[in-house]
């Protein structure tokens, strides 16, 4: 469970380290005394808190004419949505079969319901360049190409299968947007493109990447601007436990400045969501903590300057990478690959909480020190203060059944959630928090803005809690999915299934 004040002083990430200045809004309000009343309190100022503060203070949103408040236990983007690794891509084909197989590597989603899904992350990409084009907003945006890489004859030719499937559902359900990829299945073609070591085929697709600090900041401060609303920002003001109702049907929060009462809190919280839900309740373990690991890397002159890499990344081990403007690569990823080696364990990870120095994993370090030299080719020499100089961790969350709960939350009216990312953030919430605001605003569910899989209903928590029950009657009840792969629990003889090759 995470506490706060919490106990240990955070790691620091390349994108919260170099968003210090005026413009920031570190310590934003924390002395201030906090107003008793609101008719919308958000907790959390994470990405989804500061996309949907501001999304519910533009003029004619549902905010227009209320009084906004959101509440953050630390700054803005303290957590995951400030030490991630700055890639907006979109899934495609891989992920949209993987949320057709059963539970718990999917969710069973139908093949049309999948295929919404993926158009809801290119619709979230395309939204993340128009607000950052309207708003003139100065947060290193970068839009063109994501290159996947594939490094068997098997893996290529199960993703050239999935992704026709994919573009034939595309069509099936009418959606005209063109795809704007291609798969590349000439080795050496791919090769060239990618400048990846030993690939049998590529998917290249629309990506993008941005400073993800400066981007929930400036959300945030259009937010505290807007003339619409009366809209304020607490910082180091953490909230305990689940609200309490009203005789006149609102709802108290108590949080570290006293109580605050609204008609509507949502709660922005993802991994920390476990937090305000008593144990017998699903959604304390529907959603769950887990840490990961980043890292920041000086290339070498042989990737720098007009030799520089020209896309965002989806590789082998399940890593990825973006280069910001200035030339430094963040690369994130690796886990499934060092616990099939026997150097971490789940556990080591999944519900972890602490984000402190003490918290960076030298195996996974080792790693992704040795992650570009290993796999790119012509990379280095590497010289003094190139490579990794800087890593740090952060606490994302996993979803049972991967895909994000927003709503109202069961038998709680005036009580919602936009929470649960899976560490897909970046993809995801922008387009859920448009979404959601405009479902406040008209009292309608549009599955043109949000997928319906995407609700909170009481019938997903218990169909997932009896398929967790399931999987782990025949895994072993510490058993995980690590990026697709299921890793059985000490003492089972389960064979895990192979999904990819």
């Amino acid at each position: 469970m995470s506490t706060f004040p919490q106990a240990w002083i955070s790691t620091t990430s390349h994108w919260q380290g170099t968003n210090r200045g005026p413009a920031s809004l570190w310590l934003h309000n924390s002395k201030a005394e906090l107003p008793s009343s609101a008719d919308v309190v958000i907790v959390g100022a994470g990405m989804a808190g500061s996309a949907l503060s501001y999304f519910l203070t533009r003029p004619g949103a549902y905010g227009e004419g209320k009084k906004v408040v959101c509440v953050e236990a630390k700054d803005v983007a303290s957590g995951a949505s400030g030490r991630n690794g700055g890639h907006v891509g979109p899934k495609t084909y891989f992920k949209w079969d993987l949320l057709q197989q059963p539970y718990p590597l999917g969710n069973g989603c139908s093949r049309d319901e999948s295929t919404r899904v993926m158009q809801n992350e290119r619709d979230n990409l395309d939204l993340v360049e128009q607000i950052v084009n309207k708003e003139k907003l100065d947060v290193d945006f970068w839009k063109g190409e994501l290159i996947e890489t594939h490094h068997s004859k098997e893996q290529t030719e199960l993703s050239k299968k999935q992704y026709a499937a994919w573009l034939e559902a595309r069509a099936a359900i009418g959606i005209t947007q063109p795809h704007d990829t291609k798969f590349i299945d000439d080795p050496a073609e791919a090769e060239k493109l990618s400048r990846f070591k030993d690939v049998t085929s590529i998917h290249v697709r629309p990506g993008g990447s941005v400073h993800s600090h400066k981007l929930a900041t400036a959300l945030m401060r259009l937010a505290i601007e807007s003339t619409a609303s009366d809209f304020g920002f607490y910082s180091w003001t953490p909230v305990s436990g689940f609200p309490t109702e009203t005789a006149e049907g609102r709802w108290t929060l108590s949080t570290s400045k006293g109580n605050i009462t609204a008609k509507e809190i949502i709660f922005c919280t993802n991994a920390h969501t476990p937090n305000f839900f008593p144990k017998d309740d699903p959604l304390h373990t529907h959603i769950q903590p887990f840490r990961g690991q980043c890292a920041l890397i000086t290339p070498p002159s042989t990737y720098s300057g007009a030799q520089a890499l020209k896309h965002t990344y989806n590789m082998k081990d399940e890593a990825y990478l973006v280069t910001t403007p200035m030339g430094g690569i963040v690369l994130g990823g690796g886990l499934s690959a060092l616990i099939r080696e026997g150097k971490c364990k789940p556990e080591d990870s999944f519900g972890q909480i602490e984000d402190s120095g003490e918290s960076v994993d030298p195996n996974i370090t080792e790693y992704l020190s040795r992650y570009m030299p290993e796999n790119f080719v012509g990379w280095g020499p590497e010289g003094y203060g190139e490579g990794l100089t800087r890593t740090w961790t952060g606490i994302l969350s996993t979803v049972k059944d991967w895909l994000p709960l927003v709503g109202p939350v069961p038998g709680k009216k005036g009580v919602s959630l936009v929470a649960g990312f899976a560490g897909h953030g970046m993809s995801r919430i922008f387009a859920v928090a448009r979404g959601y605001a405009d479902t406040m605003k008209t009292g309608v569910w549009d599955e043109a803005l949000l997928p319906r899989s995407f609700g909170l209903t009481a019938e997903r928590l218990q169909r997932t809690l009896d398929a967790q029950a399931h999987f782990e009657a025949k895994y072993g009840p510490d058993a995980k999915v690590v990026h697709g792969e299921i890793v059985p629990g000490s003492g089972s003889k389960a064979a895990a299934p192979k999904i990819n090759g």
